[in-house]
């Protein structure tokens, strides 16, 4: 493998993941921050670009920070993988030698409050998914997009609610034995998974995650310090965005994630093909959205996620392990932060359970940011590397 970039994570933090944890998410990203200082040996002194997934106008002074630049990021799922990307494009420019990439959300312990449709703009009662042409016709949520692209997936290839059952029992089999996930201790049965109720059909209960509250931190670097600074550095081997609006005018909304950009130059960049990547964390919201991505990135034909993933190629021991902390769905939802600090762990050889023996490249996708139009979904890849 030779990356086109000379970039690395130095140092990664996170925090407890849960429901209800009481602690507010400006001090969750706090506690991340000072988790992902410790973890590269640096002090706050050291960072001087600060990329925050969303925006706020009081978290360097919160922070303790004094950095080069401060920039809020938002693109939904996606902006965790951009993150990277746009800290490896300050590094390579010398605007920065340490930037700090900090998410931190209380999605569960902030009481729920009903605004007035439109404040401004930015504030609504149902916050970001109450925007754009769908919304009008009562198409309301993540879940109501992601049930339509399950739907025509069902149509196109005649996947089952079956094939997206076994996407959620394979998850949380991983879960299931990896402390702090949400489904620690409690594998499910493909009956449970046909027994759970109707959210938005053809979705059920069993097929989609929980916002969940949490704190993460990434330091990204060149490979040169970051080797300076720990044993352990992942190498950032490739990286690609992409942004599906123009799903709106050609009718294909619900049938890609928009993966094909992204991805043919996320492995351009890390020279390397799908048949080299060892494990993958993708972001799944949904269990559609494995299937969907499965495919598009090429690690099975068009129509052939359900099969794949019921001949066990995703589970432990698989050819291609899957979101192996749980993912999304069974292990914590703290958007492109959850498959991003995994596929870390897995590259440094430090997941707390579901290792993944000699594991040497990682695919990490992120998805989200819609275009105004629920569907249109941004997309960003990211391939890492386990030092050499």
């Amino acid at each position: 493998m030779n990356s086109q970039l000379d970039v690395a994570i130095a140092g990664m933090g996170l925090t407890k993941q849960g429901r209800r944890l009481g602690i507010s998410r400006r001090e969750l990203r706090r506690q991340a921050l000072d988790l992902a200082l410790t973890d590269a040996n640096l002090q706050r002194s050291d960072i001087d670009g600060y990329i925050f997934i969303g925006a706020t106008p009081e978290d360097l002074r919160y922070l303790g920070l004094s950095p080069a630049f401060a920039y809020s990021l938002m693109t939904g799922g996606a902006s965790p993988v951009a993150s990277i990307l746009v800290a490896a494009g300050a590094v390579a420019t010398d605007q920065a030698r340490h930037v700090a990439c900090v998410y931190g959300e209380a999605y569960s312990s902030i009481p729920p409050k009903l605004n007035p449709h439109s404040n401004a703009g930015t504030e609504r009662d149902i916050k970001a998914y109450s925007y754009g042409y769908p919304y009008l016709y009562g198409m309301v949520g993540p879940a109501a997009t992601y049930a339509l692209a399950a739907r025509r997936h069902m149509s196109l290839y005649g996947t089952t609610s079956e094939d997206l059952g076994r996407v959620a029992v394979t998850e949380r089999e991983f879960a299931s034995v990896r402390p702090g996930a949400q489904g620690y201790g409690q594998p499910i049965t493909l009956d449970d998974h046909q027994d759970s109720r109707m959210i938005v059909d053809p979705l059920r209960l069993l097929d989609c995650s929980r916002p969940t509250d949490g704190g993460a931190a990434v330091i990204v670097t060149s490979s040169k310090r970051a080797a300076d600074l720990t044993d352990r550095p992942v190498e950032v081997l490739g990286a690609g965005t992409s942004h599906g609006i123009e799903s709106w005018w050609n009718g294909s909304m619900f049938e890609s994630m928009n993966v094909s950009r992204a991805a043919q130059r996320a492995f351009e960049q890390a020279q390397v093909g799908i048949e080299d990547i060892d494990v993958a964390q993708l972001y799944a919201p949904f269990t559609i959205a494995t299937l969907m991505q499965l495919e598009e990135y090429g690690f099975c034909k068009p129509g052939e996620g359900g099969s794949f993933v019921a001949a066990g190629h995703t589970g432990p021991g698989g050819t291609i392990p899957t979101n192996t902390g749980g993912g999304q769905l069974s292990g914590f939802y703290a958007t492109g932060f959850t498959p991003l600090s995994e596929g870390i762990l897995q590259m440094r050889g430090e997941a707390p359970s579901n290792q993944v023996v000699g594991a040497q490249t990682c695919l990490v996708s992120g998805s989200g940011g819609n275009g105004g139009i629920q569907g249109s979904w941004a997309h960003a890849a990211l391939i890492l590397g386990a030092a050499r």
